[in-house]
This record gives C-alpha cells, structure tokens and sequence, in this order.
C-alpha cells in the first residue's frame, strides 16, 4: 500500500513538472532542438516538430531551468550554418521578430538541400538580463 502511495506522488509531481515545462508553448508547437545554457534552457520550436527544405517558420522560446517560467532576454538574432563533413558553410540569417516574454518568431530559407539528411548548427546570439552578450548553438538536420 505504501508504495502505490508513492508512485502515486511521483505521478502528480511529475506531471506538474512536465506540464510546467510546456505551458510556454502553443497547443500546436513542437519541439525541434534545445539545449541549456547557463541559467536557461534555448529551444527551437515549429508545428511540425522538423524543419524541411526550402522555407521553414519557427520559434526559439527561452525558459529559466529551475521553474521553466518564460525567460526575458533582447537583441536575438539566429543563424543556420550547413555543416558539409568538416566545412561550414556561410549561415543563413533568420529575419524574427520578438513576441510574448522570451519567445521570438520568424521564418528562414533553408534552400535546395543536396546532401540526404543535410546536418545544421543553430547559433542563437543574444543578451542576457546582465546586459552579457551570449551564444548558443543547436543542431539539427533537415530531410527532404
């Protein structure tokens, strides 16, 4: 009895936590690439949870680690770079625009893609609530 107590415990708190770590997406959104940088967490999200060749809308939603609450930052720019084996490719720069707190929306032309998955590095610049400018990069690929 004790431990269906617990499980039970576990499964209210944890689905709190995975419902926190969601409210700052749309119902529809998915996402594609995350990672942690410092005190917060950068994603990259779209509705279909991939991006394809040619053009691809987006968002990159910033969250603080500890409660997942939205996170605020500024001056947001976001490049993809293609990765062909060890050469980098000049990046495409996304045109976005700021939208609710932390979250910046945009679209980007990825072109004809010749290479089957074609691999990309994500390099998202931006300025902290300390005034720090600060990278981080994702990576993602892109099928056809």
């Amino acid at each position: 009895m004790r431990i269906i107590v617990k499980l039970t415990t576990c499964s209210i708190l944890c689905g709190g936590i995975i419902l926190a770590a969601t409210q700052n997406l749309h119902a529809s959104e998915m996402k594609v690439a995350s990672a942690r940088s410092h005190e917060l967490t950068v994603s990259i999200v779209n509705n279909s949870g991939r991006f394809v060749a040619g053009g691809n809308a987006f968002c990159v939603v910033f969250t603080s680690t500890a409660n997942a609450e939205p996170f605020s930052v500024k001056d947001v720019a976001v490049e993809f770079a293609q990765q062909v084996g060890r050469i980098q490719e000049r990046p495409a720069r996304a045109q976005i625009a700021a939208g609710d707190t932390g979250r910046f929306c945009g679209k980007v032309d990825l072109g004809t893609q010749y290479y089957q998955p074609a691999f990309y590095y994500v390099f998202i610049h931006y300025t902290d609530v300390d005034g720090k400018r600060r990278k981080s990069r994702l990576s993602l690929s892109v099928r056809a």
